[in-house]
């Protein structure tokens, strides 16, 4: 009984919250091609006061840039683009879960030889 309890616990492990950093690559990565508040929003599973924060802290890291859309002759919307700077977080976000994903994968090879 105590083994499975531990393996359904790990299992929970795995399912954790997102870290800062995994959600702020999915929002950099929402809008490469430039995209709304909205739209980054639902795409990344988040709370509007969640996306709010995020693009405050990318729009003062330099990882966006916000663009004013007066194209549509309603009210005006901001469009959201990822800078080189930000594609930068993303390159060395993704290689950094690439090494992880690695070691994980061999640490769990070599535990499947003892």
């Amino acid at each position: 009984m105590k083994g499975n309890n531990v393996k359904r616990n790990t299992n929970m492990l795995k399912s954790s919250r997102r870290s800062k950093e995994e959600i702020l690559a999915g929002v950099l990565a929402s809008a490469i091609n430039g995209t709304t508040k909205t739209k980054i929003m639902y795409s990344n599973a988040l709370s509007f006061m969640q996306v709010k924060h995020y693009i405050d802290y990318a729009l003062n890291s330099g990882f966006i840039r916000a663009y004013e859309d007066n194209s549509t002759g309603k009210r005006s919307k901001y469009i959201y683009v990822t800078t080189e700077k930000g594609l930068e977080y993303l390159k060395f976000y993704e290689s950094l879960n690439t090494a992880n994903h690695n070691i994980s994968s061999k640490n769990t090879d070599e535990g499947d030889k003892l």
